[in-house]
């Protein structure tokens, strides 16, 4: 069993009750992939007697039940040239899928950057102090000395986005975040995708992103099994702008929050001056 805190950020999700109905499609989405079109390599939420893959507990929490994969899961940012191909044929599989999930029940990419008007509002304010806690300040500092560059790649992502929207036509069901956190090897060493709640309907980039390297490992065994489908570059390189953005705006927008001195601060400094410093 699982809780989600519906405060927290989620996938085109603005307040709690937006945050409970995004994730219910999500599980959703992972329910009719299993069940639906037989993708056994789809960790999905399973129902309760009323057919519901997630349950409101008061205003904030909501909690999924899943099923145990007795396995060893990977580590984020960590994958093989064996791991990247055994993946990119699992996505493959998943994006083939699309046509066999309900119409509607996925939530579209609006291929927004999560946190965006908090980084702009921190940008706006950047010449003055912060005092928020101890690693307010450095932070500011760090963004006051970037501001131009992280202004230029918000244009940049804008500017992709408007393009990449056009070809909506040919955007597939998608996991969001195929990492390799998120793929458990079983004790046959088959590999599962958990955690779903990402899903959307978007283009396939948003997953290749995270498996392809940059000699775009894995991309022949997706094109054997996807079919004659080709890789959007500029795409490519929206996501990888996409999440480091979005990261940058999750740590600005953690610090400028009243907070001490702990590891969950110390981390968000430390990941904000790898994007910044």
């Amino acid at each position: 069993m699982s809780v989600d805190d519906l405060q927290a950020t989620f996938h085109a999700a603005t307040d709690e009750e937006a945050a409970f109905a995004a994730l219910e499609r999500a599980y959703g989405t992972a329910g009719a992939l299993r069940e639906g079109a037989g993708l056994g390599f789809v960790v999905a939420q399973i129902p309760d007697r009323e057919g519901r893959r997630l349950r409101r507990i008061g205003s904030r929490y909501a909690v999924r039940v899943e099923p145990v994969v007795q396995g060893t899961p990977g580590v984020f940012g960590e994958y093989s040239t064996c791991d990247r191909r055994a993946i990119a044929e699992l996505l493959a599989r998943l994006h083939r899928a699309t046509d066999r999930v309900p119409a509607g029940l996925p939530q579209v990419t609006d291929l927004r950057i999560p946190s965006r008007e908090s980084l702009e509002e921190a940008l706006a304010e950047a010449g003055r102090p912060w005092t928020s806690g101890p690693f307010a300040e450095p932070a500011r500092a760090l963004l006051a000395a970037r501001a131009e560059d992280v202004a230029e790649r918000l244009a940049a992502h804008d500017a992709a986005a408007e393009r990449v929207r056009e070809g909506r036509d040919g955007w597939v069901v998608t996991h969001g975040e195929p990492h390799g956190g998120n793929v458990i090897r079983d004790r046959a060493g088959v590999r599962h995708l958990v955690d779903w709640d990402p899903a959307m309907i978007a283009p396939r980039e948003r997953d290749l992103e995270m498996v392809l390297d940059f000699s775009f490992t894995g991309w022949e065994t997706y094109r054997a099994v996807a079919g004659d489908v080709e890789l959007d570059i500029e795409t490519l390189n929206l996501y990888r702008r996409l999440w480091a953005l979005a990261d940058i705006a999750s740590f600005v927008t953690t610090l400028r929050r009243p907070h001490v001195d702990s590891v969950d601060m110390r981390h968000a400094y430390g990941a904000l001056q790898h994007y910044l410093g």
